[in-house]
């Protein structure tokens, strides 16, 4: 009996220890690392958060939005979307949610740590603890700050690959859509016997 009190005591002593000394914003990001082949670039979060609340950039963060439609990025990083936690929870653990995690785990991973399993788990936990923080909604900056790495490597290749299959299966929808249909709308029927 004593054996057990004085193993849950120091058990609870090592944890309040432990706890105390680590600060709890190591267990959030704090930097975007965007990386192409043996190059890097740093963007920090508070630069973001800076960003979207005051309009102004600063760092390589600047240099990134310079020609680019500012408000338009602040939209995308500050939107809202609703997401129940029990729907979204059992979404990730779904295939079709472990097949999108899969993918998503080779662009944005932990800095130095390019594991999918360990990637994957770090995409849970992120959109789960983001989703928790913000009464079951999420924005794309509340996942970054939710990320549960001090540093998130985006592997710019990785992600341009996505960006131009996203692109093409569009082109390819509206083609689609809007060419051929509107041309055999407007052909008359022909009989060809």
């Amino acid at each position: 009996m004593k054996k057990n009190k004085l193993k849950k005591l120091l058990f609870s002593f090592l944890c309040i220890t432990i706890f105390s000394f680590y600060p709890s914003s190591a267990f959030a990001a704090e930097e975007i690392t965007l990386i192409k082949s043996i190059f890097s670039r740093t963007i920090y979060i508070k630069d973001l958060e800076d960003f979207i609340t005051k309009g102004k950039a600063k760092g390589f963060l600047a240099k990134a939005v310079k020609n680019q439609n500012q408000e338009e990025i602040k939209n995308i990083l500050k939107k809202r979307y609703k997401a129940p936690i029990e729907l979204t929870s059992r979404l990730l653990y779904s295939e079709i949610g472990e097949v999108i995690l899969k993918r998503i785990s080779k662009i944005l991973y932990p800095h130095r740590i390019q594991e999918e399993s360990i990637s994957i788990l770090a995409l849970k936990a992120s959109a789960i603890k983001a989703i928790d923080l913000e009464d079951e909604s999420i924005s794309l900056i509340d996942f970054l700050k939710a990320y549960p790495s001090k540093v998130i490597a985006i592997d710019v290749t990785e992600l341009s690959k996505v960006i131009n299959k996203v692109e093409s299966l569009n082109e390819l929808v509206r083609f689609f859509s809007d060419s051929p249909l509107e041309k055999l709308k407007a052909e008359p029927t022909k009989n060809y016997y």
